[in-house]
């Protein structure tokens, strides 16, 4: 294994001169419009990744092949002026995989695309000056990394050996060395989380299945230095399974664990769990999907009342309706003295294909997988006990995705809370008060500039940014074409909030 490299450039970014547009765009309705920012895209190169760093802007960055390997980077404020701009060298091998912002650094991570050398290459970057630090981080299990954060006292980086046995990585700034973290499985399991605190100290979720094969969580504490303090195991009740989580710790010192249960051998959820670890302890409350006020708002008013009708029925009998969904938590996060929990229910789709389907590979009436459907968000108020003291659902229209990921986004003002996703260039929005809806609405397709997106380009992303400003980005062409020239395409990103 190679010694740790440990390089310091601090070189700042050359400035680069680039074409940009600053937008001014009607108020509609309490949508507000804060400018934005268009960069010139040639045809045959990749567009932008967008990094948030809060109050401190925006980073641009993408991949470039010319003249050499490198990666170019555009840091911009809060009003869209550049700071500092450049391009970072990185071997031809080496892709981006994470990024993460702490303080007044942001970090890129890079690993090689066909894992030729194990190790990792991390890029500490001043956000004020544009100056780096590159690290070579030294691994000793090859594994894809799917999460990345960083403390004060070094990096930490996980994945999964062999594509199912997870792993966390530490890398120490101070004695640039690495380290796998000790009481992680030797076995298949699911990383849910790595969770930083204040005092550097950090925790590992994992889900994994025990001898009886339940689906248990395991809370995995260490000191800054990634030396085990404490390994607790949140056990699933009779017959059933601790599906998801995610992790909070507390002022107090305790911590707090949310997330979806189900059956033992099933891989739906029937309801939400929140787990109050302490010291020498811990309390689980249960809240079945059932028993949520608003889970079934997001149905017409008169088959959500039929439903909970039959709800009803049964338990003045004595019996239960068990509904399974699958369920994907997205944020669990400390909101004044309370803790919210956000998340979407989802089922896969299959569509029909005939015989003649890749040359008749298929058997008629088979069916071939067809992406996610999305059919409504839930959120949760619970207080540092653990109790629910609030719920509310906003349907998710339309969206359809082959991959899982976060659609809706939360905005917590001073007194309500804004929902909010953006699918098929359409923003939809609801404005709730803890269990009360305030205001639902949808604005049609957004026209940058006042010119209407290409048919074959559009919105890709809405993000968040800071306080209760996010971010609206996609590509389109400026122009049409003429007089033998063809219009330019460009990268837009424009700066929205809802008042």
């Amino acid at each position: 294994m190679r010694g740790i490299v440990r390089c310091f450039i601090s070189i700042k970014f050359h400035f680069i001169k680039l074409s940009f547009v600053f937008i001014i765009l009607p108020v509609q309705a309490q949508l507000q419009y804060h400018g934005g920012i268009q960069l010139p895209v040639q045809r045959n190169e990749s567009t932008f990744n967008i990094v948030s760093v809060n109050s401190d802007g925006l980073i641009f960055l993408r991949p470039l092949n010319q003249p050499e390997s490198s990666v170019q980077f555009i840091h911009v404020d809060t009003a869209f002026i550049q700071k500092w701009a450049g391009l970072l060298p990185i071997e031809k091998k080496y892709v981006y995989a994470q990024h993460y912002i702490h303080k007044k650094y942001a970090y890129f991570l890079f690993h090689h695309r066909e894992f030729a050398d194990i190790s990792f290459h991390v890029y500490q970057i001043d956000l004020k000056t544009g100056s780096y630090t590159r690290y070579q981080v030294n691994n000793y299990i090859p594994f894809l990394p799917t999460h990345f954060t960083a403390t004060e006292r070094g990096l930490l980086i996980g994945g999964y050996f062999t594509g199912k046995i997870p792993v966390v990585l530490f890398f120490d700034f101070a004695s640039t060395k690495s380290k796998v973290l000790p009481a992680l499985f030797n076995e298949p399991g699911e990383l849910l989380q790595i969770n930083t605190s204040d005092d550097q100290s950090f925790s590992v979720l994992i889900s994994s299945r025990n001898a009886q094969r339940q689906k248990n969580l395991w809370v995995k504490n260490y000191g800054p230095s990634g030396d085990l303090i404490q390994n607790k195991t949140l056990n699933a009740s009779e017959n059933q399974s601790l599906l998801f989580g995610q992790i909070i710790s507390i002022p107090d010192g305790s911590q707090l664990v949310a997330g979806t249960y189900g059956n033992r051998n099933s891989d739906f959820s029937k309801g939400l769990f929140i787990t109050r670890l302490e010291k020498d302890s811990e309390f689980t409350n249960y809240y079945p999907f059932t028993e949520l006020q608003n889970f079934f708002s997001y149905l017409k008013s008169q088959r959500a009342a039929r439903l909970k009708e039959r709800i009803n029925r049964k338990t003045v009998k004595g019996k239960k309706i068990r509904l399974q969904y699958r369920f994907l938590v997205n944020e669990f996060i400390p909101n004044k003295n309370e803790f919210l929990l956000l998340g979407e229910a989802f089922y896969p789709v299959y569509k029909a294909m005939d015989r003649n389907y890749m040359g008749g590979g298929l058997a008629p009436g088979g069916a071939v997988f067809d992406g996610y459907k999305y059919t409504h968000a839930v959120i949760i108020g619970f207080d540092k006990n653990g109790e629910l003291r609030w719920d509310n659902s906003f349907e998710i229209n339309d969206v359809k995705s082959f991959t899982l990921e976060q659609f809706v986004k939360i905005d917590i003002q001073q007194n309500k809370i804004v929902l909010f996703y953006l699918f098929d260039n359409k923003i939809r929005y609801k404005i709730i008060l803890d269990d009360q809806l305030v205001e639902q609405k949808e604005f049609n397709t957004l026209d940058i500039n006042n010119t209407p997106l290409d048919d074959d380009e559009s919105l890709s992303s809405l993000d968040y940014w800071y306080n209760s400003y996010f971010t609206a980005s996609g590509t389109k062409y400026t122009s049409q074409r003429r007089w033998g020239k063809q219009s330019q395409r460009v990268f837009f990103v424009t700066k929205l909030s809802h008042r």
